[in-house]
């Protein structure tokens, strides 16, 4: 051999480090066998060998889908929804925005109190009508008409006169009748007013999501009630709840209880009333790796009475929050 054939080598200082379960082709297998399936798999062995850094460092690199999850309070329950990532907040986004648009300021425009005075004014004639006819004839009788907090009253000498009895009784039964027929009309013409005001604003939120298309129109239906009736609403109880939104999709849950590993449903205490509400909903780990992957310690799970319920998981396909109590007030969670 020659000697301008030799080179100085000298082994390097810091090498490279190995890849992640290195010389273990089969758990490789195993592993990826398990991806594939969209199932679960165990890594078994001694302590101490790195196990969980290892899976930590291999599932780092692998992509997964980043799908955002939204609960969408209707009526009595809760329904998950799984959205394209950015899609959970445009939601949200867009039904703040609608429930914004619902002040008082709305029915203080000229055109809505203008129809409004018509419709007052209409009824108030005919009311004021009944009574001008009863207190004309109460007078040609000797008697006068009172109208005080406790309603209608003919006041004179003497015994009322049955006819004028029965006259007071019909006239008050339909001075209740146009009052009521006012408040109807006033009524209707509120959610009318709401309705071609909110209406535009919800079709657009259900064309862009036709996914949440019950929830929205629950809302739109909500708001229009509650225009009409002149209610006041909690938008704590009509707001969707963004659980998962971008963020990292591998989870490694070091203390795996019923409610870290599934999340839960907290509660408050308003006026001796125990209620809740998706505001308090806490999403555990299993949601928080939506798309992803959990990492759990088997033994834990057995140890913290999380094993039969994450089975169950498992086995279904479905993972259901933990409710408060029953006497507790508010949403039913759907998994």
């Amino acid at each position: 051999m020659r000697v301008s054939a030799l080179a100085w080598f000298t082994p390097p200082t810091e090498p490279e480090p190995a890849p992640p379960f290195f010389g273990q082709e089969r758990a490789l297998k195993a592993l990826e066998a398990a991806f594939r399936q969209g199932g679960h798999g165990y890594l078994v062995g001694p302590s101490g060998l790195g196990k969980r850094k290892r899976l930590l460092a291999y599932l780092q690199d692998r992509p997964f889908p980043k799908e955002e999850l939204v609960y969408l309070p209707l009526r009595e329950e809760a329904f998950p929804l799984l959205l394209p990532e950015g899609q959970g907040r445009a939601l949200v986004e867009g039904v703040e925005a609608l429930l914004a648009e619902f002040t008082p300021a709305l029915f203080r425009e000229k055109g809505f109190l203008y129809a409004k005075s018509l419709v007052e004014a209409r009824h108030e004639r005919e009311a004021e009508a009944l009574l001008k006819a009863l207190a004309e004839e109460a007078e040609g009788l000797g008697f006068t008409l009172l109208e005080g907090e406790e309603g209608l009253q003919l006041s004179g000498k003497g015994p009322l006169p049955p006819e004028l009895s029965a006259k007071l009784e019909e006239t008050v039964l339909a001075y209740l009748d146009v009052r009521q027929r006012a408040q109807a009309e006033v009524a209707a013409l509120r959610r009318g007013f709401a309705e071609r005001f909110l209406l535009p604003k919800a079709e657009a939120l259900k064309a862009r999501f036709p996914q949440a298309g019950r929830y929205l129109d629950r809302i739109l239906e909500t708001l229009l009630r509650a225009a009409a009736l002149e209610e006041e609403l909690l938008l704590e109880h009509l707001l969707p709840r963004l659980l998962v939104e971008g963020g990292e999709r591998v989870v490694y849950e070091a203390n795996p209880t019923p409610e870290r590993l599934f999340g839960h449903l907290e509660y408050e205490a308003r006026d001796g009333v125990l209620s809740t509400h998706l505001g308090l909903l806490r999403p555990g780990a299993l949601m928080r790796a939506t798309g992803g992957v959990v990492v759990l310690e088997a033994h834990r799970v057995w140890e913290l009475g999380s094993y039969t319920l994450l089975k169950r998981a498992l086995a279904t396909g479905e993972v259901e929050p933990l409710s408060p109590r029953p006497e507790v007030k508010g949403p039913r969670l759907k998994p």
